[in-house]
């Protein structure tokens, strides 16, 4: 199978109003455990990066003030997605943020998002309960990508999307590799 496990950083989570500043995926052929091409570019933001987001994510103001802006990049992705043609596209939590953002930020700049079907791997790891160091307010797991990762013995730099994309590359192979025979193929989408 050819997965396109993809990421992005934003200015928040407001899709009307906030920014997408970085963008990375990778097209991983699953059956070679090979990476295909990468897509990976930093976006110049429509308002400043708020300084919380700089923290966080590492990407600051001065980084991105030469960078393309949103509708250039975006066009190149969605352009880069529909050259490719992958079986699906692959996001941690993709189903809310990710592809929500994307299709958001596609619709207002008069661009048409693919309609490719997605894994999301927050719903993958809850079903075959993936390890995990963190727990919710609740004393629930956590299955945030960086706790997962963690879980597994994987460490990375969380919040960077093409580090979060590289380090989902192997939590989804070991979430749905030999070990988890409880992974239910429809949840994968196959």
């Amino acid at each position: 199978m050819r997965l396109l496990f993809v990421d992005i950083e934003t200015t928040g989570f407001d899709r009307r109003w906030d920014s997408i500043i970085e963008v990375a995926a990778i097209l991983y052929n699953t059956d070679l455990k090979k990476q295909i091409i990468t897509f990976h570019e930093y976006i110049k933001p429509y308002k400043k990066i708020p300084e919380e987001i700089e923290k966080i994510t590492g990407i600051t103001n001065a980084q991105v003030k030469s960078c393309r802006g949103e509708f250039e990049v975006l066009k190149d992705f969605i352009q880069f997605v529909k050259e490719y043609v992958p079986d699906a596209i692959v996001g941690h939590n993709y189903d809310a943020f990710d592809g929500e953002f994307f299709k958001a930020k596609a619709s207002f700049h008069f661009l048409n998002w693919p309609l490719i079907k997605s894994i999301d791997t927050l719903k993958v790891a809850r079903q075959v309960k993936a390890p995990t160091t963190m727990l919710t307010a609740s004393g629930a797991p956590s299955y945030k990508q960086q706790s997962i990762a963690a879980g597994y013995g994987l460490t990375y730099q969380a919040h960077s999307a093409i580090e979060d994309v590289k380090a989902l590359i192997e939590i989804y192979n070991r979430m749905t590799g030999t070990q988890q025979r409880s992974v239910k193929r429809n949840l994968l989408g196959f």
